[in-house]
């Protein structure tokens, strides 16, 4: 669908065509008519394509980064949401690079939640089974919040995978998940998890 300003863009050749349109109704089809409708019919054929195209594409890395940036940051649902389908697959390349300093990984993460398409379920389930905890366990949250609903039993494989996991916050955080869905394996995890305090914290 196109936004205000793209609707802005292409009004006037809408109105030129209503115009030949009431012109035409009146005086009758003329071949000269018919090729000036044609020609503008053409004309908005064309502009539809090229603003469609702008609306579908992969945003600029750097309007990303800038919603990833600031001190006291916030997960601004609507301005991610309002840079389109494929930021998905800027926000994996993101949270992917080594390069960057942590915190603009994690929050990339954070926002992948809101893009629940296949490439972003594959890329959290890799990051979650990482050995570098902080990253997997942010790697799982971002998976159950954003495919909890639609795919349960994919957040359940990877969460019954990471109960094994060298981290406790990561057997935490994947505990209390099985524990919301599957309460015969969460009893399960209870028995065998050595470490009293991280069986406490799984149970909150």
């Amino acid at each position: 669908m196109l936004n205000q300003k793209q609707f802005e863009i292409i009004a006037p050749a809408l109105t030129q065509i209503q115009t030949y349109s009431n012109i035409n109704e009146y005086s009758g089809t003329t071949i000269t008519g018919k090729r000036s409708i044609m020609k503008y019919v053409f004309i908005i054929c064309a502009l539809f394509s090229y603003l469609t195209g702008i609306a579908v594409a992969a945003p600029d890395k750097a309007q990303v980064m800038e919603l990833l940036e600031g001190r006291h940051w916030k997960l601004d649902v609507e301005s991610f949401q309002l840079l389109g389908d494929d930021t998905d697959k800027v926000l994996i390349e993101i949270g992917g690079d080594t390069s960057l300093i942590n915190y603009l990984r994690f929050r990339a993460l954070n926002a992948l939640s809101l893009f629940p398409t296949e490439n972003t379920a594959t890329f959290l389930e890799t990051t979650a089974k990482i050995k570098f905890a902080p990253l997997a366990r942010r790697g799982f949250e971002a998976l159950k919040r954003g495919f909890a609903k639609t795919q349960p039993e994919r957040v359940k494989q990877l969460a019954n995978h990471l109960l094994k996991h060298n981290n406790a916050q990561v057997r935490i955080s994947a505990a209390r998940f099985i524990r919301s869905v599957d309460t015969p394996r969460f009893n399960l995890f209870m028995k065998s998890e050595q470490d009293a305090w991280v069986r406490k914290s799984s149970q909150k």
